[in-house]
């Protein structure tokens, strides 16, 4: 039996990949969707959270599943996408392909350049504790909005943005030793993960040119939006 490892965003939960778990089922894999520690309860409790205890997580789905499947697949959706490139680089845990969806090996120059520095200000730091959400950044279809509203936290951690930027800076390191092949899956419209990142991975990586479905109508929450269909279709393909 092959299984699969689907990883949530950062403030999301597993329900934001719900159609790529039903694609899963349908095409027979044994489908894992774990909770990242810190989701699924309150924004302050993610703030306290460290970015190797969401990695322990998704290496427990991991160990999980090897007890039932002989081949293991993974898909990540932006923070669940760097995990999935993190797990592919650990050896002790063979991955035979994955699929990173919005990955943001860099944020914005703005934000990384200019906004998270000031919350690192003592003075500052204890007032710019979270940042409010564009749910419409996030996913541009309106009933996929409401379920991504339903299944994610209204606003988000600066101290967690500060651990994801310690995983990124983790996988830039280590991402030349990547063998597993990879999908890209990136919108052109993406604000929160900007396309950009595309080119960083092609750049920084030695595989093979990875393959890349680049979308045309959806924003950064690409399991939920208009072409949560041709995600799972070209996800499954890749896999096949």
């Amino acid at each position: 039996m092959r299984g699969v490892i689907l990883i949530h965003g950062l403030t999301g939960t597993p329900a934001t990949m719900a159609p790529l778990a039903e694609a899963f089922g349908k095409a027979g894999y044994k489908v894992i969707t774990p909770i990242l520690a810190g989701h699924g309860e309150t924004p302050k409790k993610l703030s306290a959270i460290k970015w190797n205890e969401w990695y322990d997580d998704v290496c427990k789905a991991y160990d999980a599943l090897t007890t039932d499947a002989g081949e293991i697949y993974c898909a990540g959706i932006s923070l669940g996408s760097l995990l999935a490139l993190k797990l592919a680089l650990d050896k002790r845990r063979p991955l035979k392909k994955i699929a990173a969806l919005s990955t943001p090996l860099k944020l914005s120059p703005l934000l990384e350049k200019m906004i998270l520095p000031l919350t690192h200000i003592p003075p500052l730091r204890f007032f710019l504790k979270y940042s409010k959400k564009d749910w419409k950044e996030g996913v541009l279809d309106e009933i996929g909005r409401e379920i991504y509203k339903n299944a994610s936290y209204p606003k988000m951690p600066v101290k967690s943005v500060w651990e994801l930027q310690k995983l990124q800076k983790d996988l830039l390191k280590n991402l030349p030793q990547l063998k597993t092949p990879v999908l890209l899956i990136h919108s052109i419209k993406d604000k929160v993960a900007l396309p950009l990142n595309v080119a960083l991975f092609r750049k920084i990586s030695k595989l093979a040119p990875p393959k890349v479905l680049w979308l045309e109508n959806s924003h950064h929450v690409v399991t939920l939006d208009t072409e949560k269909e041709l995600v799972a279709e070209y996800i499954l393909n890749f896999f096949k």
